[in-house]
């Protein structure tokens, strides 16, 4: 790796430099959103409630590294193991015993304070489906679960006793990761997507204000077999049960997450996943409903076992998490929460490993154990520490390399322009839009990743920069003190049109035809969305793009690597559209050179010019 000296202005061209430009007085309007939500973004696999945590580490994670709790996924399976069956029907809880267990663990904490009942609203409840799925022959509890009605019950009393109205967790994923573990188990994918409806409808019936969702997909290589992974799963999921949802959710890992090829999703993989899942949702249900991401980032070599600490190996997870991140924060209106799969302590994951060696951890932990007993904080918390501080509204910037994403927000302090590099390669940025800025103070902040120890470091300069190097998978943060506040001057409207169908098979030189109906039109931009689904060796770009008969421009780059690793590639790439050719109702045709996969959806993206 280079040396971060190398972020020094030079002159020196690594690669054709990449425009960035920032429109520091123009609102970013996404989808209704105009605000940076850091409860949204800055999450931690943990809850407040965790047994592993001192009050020193949780306010270590609240206070020093500014972030908050995500997901708890063993309470509720665990308490269901204590309740007694109902001595007049033995495949229900006692829902007497249900409610002094309750009142008990209530007394036992005691009165949250506003933040930590702020907290624990925020933390997302999950079940493990080998617990808490109804099987016959299930002995988890003394009442199974063997029922759906009884699972349905217990989670939905649970939720109303065991919390306040101040406290209650507002989002409940039904299961983690159970369609992998289906075969395991000896059920079906169907049995366990059909759970989903009954524990959806008396959850929301006894708490109106809980969110349910699902199936918190562990695999999401909804491609493979020509997409039969997509039909068999997630399609599956979403027929019978998609209309209780009140969110669809799953798992992005670069790596292997417990099946599938060697893969990195960050950038078009990831963008692809989600416009799938979105359009068929707006297809079958007539909007798009919103997604969580309730685990993402890497999964290296050894996985959940416990590994001898390396901080090369944090760094690539580092890479992948802030990549993730950065692609996450353009769709806050369609993900609702993302959470990184980073833990605390997590004491449990020792027992994962039949002979763990003292001194060797789980590679996600924020605190490993050293060999004596003692903890130590890993590099992972880099990634909070760059994070740290940041907020704000959303202003509009653009990049002219989908490899180097942008970010900018505004606090009314201070301006952040956040960069990030998804490439191998270093990337020579050019800025441009910031030279009206009389500049009080101005920090450079930086998270070098890739090919060595992770750092992270911050100094002043002397003025805003033109230029910037970044090295493969940096992070880059200029932290702008104006010394006159920048009034917004105009807005940006972005609205997502998806097409009337969608999962169409690719045959050579025939053309394939998306149509978009209440289409916005205006002064702005808007770029087409395509994600084809293809073998590697088969064209990834089109031969043509029309939209409404007009070519558009096919680009030669998308954002993050090849896919080479992989068995298909299937990926999100953006084309330009002329807004001359724009209409209320639109056709979309797309042309292949050779037969072979899909086309699997086409978003259109909409960015309209508005006043203030």
């Amino acid at each position: 790796m280079k040396s971060l000296l190398s972020l020094l202005f030079t002159a020196v061209a690594v690669a054709e430099p990449v425009r960035v430009h920032v429109e520091p007085d123009v609102v970013r309007h996404i989808g209704g959103i105009t605000a940076f939500d850091r409860e949204q973004y800055i999450t931690i696999h943990e809850s407040p409630d965790s047994n592993d945590l001192s009050e020193a580490d949780h306010r270590y994670i609240l206070d020093e590294l500014d972030a908050h709790y995500g997901r708890d996924g063993g309470f509720l399976s665990y308490q269901a193991g204590t309740v007694k069956a109902d001595p007049n029907d033995p495949d229900m809880p006692d829902l007497a015993d249900l409610k002094r267990r309750a009142k008990r663990f209530r007394n036992s904490l005691g009165t949250r304070s506003e933040q930590e009942a702020a907290e624990m609203r925020g933390t997302i409840l999950c079940t493990h489906p080998e617990l808490m799925h109804a099987m016959p022959k299930n002995k988890h509890a003394a009442w199974g679960p063997r029922t759906y009605e009884g699972v349905a019950e217990f989670t939905a009393q649970f939720l109303k006793h065991y919390f306040t109205d101040e406290d209650r967790p507002r989002t409940l994923e039904v299961f983690n990761e159970p369609f992998v573990k289906a075969r395991k188990m000896g059920v079906t994918i169907e049995a366990l997507a059909k759970q989903h409806n009954p524990v959806a409808k008396r959850v929301k019936e006894l708490n109106p204000d809980v969110m349910v969702g699902g199936y918190s997909a562990a695999w999401v290589e909804v491609e493979a077999r020509n997409f039969a992974h997509w039909n068999n799963w997630q399609r599956t999921f979403m027929d019978i049960a998609g209309e209780n949802m009140d969110f669809f959710s799953y798992h992005i890992y670069d790596g292997v997450n417990v099946q599938g090829n060697p893969r990195d999703r960050t950038g078009s993989n990831s963008e692809a996943i989600m416009d799938l899942i979105d359009s068929y949702s707006h297809i079958k249900f007539g909007v798009a409903k919103p997604i969580m991401i309730t685990e993402y980032g890497k999964i290296p070599e050894g996985n959940m076992g416990t590994l001898p600490y390396s901080a090369e190996r944090s760094g690539n997870m580092l890479y992948a998490l802030n990549g993730q991140h950065m692609t996450f924060m353009d769709h806050p209106d369609r993900l609702l929460r993302v959470i990184p799969f980073i833990l605390g302590k997590a004491l449990w994951t020792y027992d994962l490993t039949e002979d763990p060696k003292p001194g060797e951890a789980n590679p996600f932990l924020i605190w490993r154990k050293k060999a004596d007993g003692s903890f130590a904080i890993t590099d992972l918390e880099l990634f909070y520490r760059f994070w740290k501080g940041v907020e704000g509204g959303w202003r509009v910037a653009r990049s002219s390399n989908p490899d180097v994403r942008v970010q900018v927000l505004d606090d009314g302090k201070r301006l952040a322009v956040i960069l990030c590099d998804l490439a191998q390669e270093a990337q020579q940025v050019q800025l441009s839009g910031l030279e009206g800025i009389e500049a009080r103070k101005v920090t450079l902040r930086t998270l070098a990743t890739l090919g060595g120890k992770p750092a992270l470091t911050e100094r002043k300069l002397d003025g805003i920069p033109s230029k910037l190097e970044l090295t493969p998978g940096m992070g880059a943060m200029l932290l702008i003190e104006p010394a006159k506040v920048t009034k917004p001057g105009s807005r940006i409207h972005e609205q997502r049109v998806y097409a009337t169908e969608y999962l169409k098979d690719i045959r050579a030189d025939k053309q394939m035809v998306f149509e978009f109906v209440d289409t916005p039109t205006g002064a702005g931009s808007a770029v087409v969305r395509i994600s084809p689904g293809r073998e590697l060796g088969k064209a990834v770009l089109p031969s043509s793009v029309k939209l409404n008969g007009t070519p558009l421009e096919i680009p030669d780059n998308w954002a993050g690597d090849d896919q080479a690793g992989r068995a298909n590639f299937f990926g999100m790439i953006e084309l330009p559209v002329p807004m001359e050719a724009l209409k209320a109702t639109n056709k979309v045709t797309i042309t292949y050179s050779d037969s072979g996969g899909k086309m699997a959806c086409v978003v259109l993206q909409v960015n309209l010019e508005k006043a203030l």
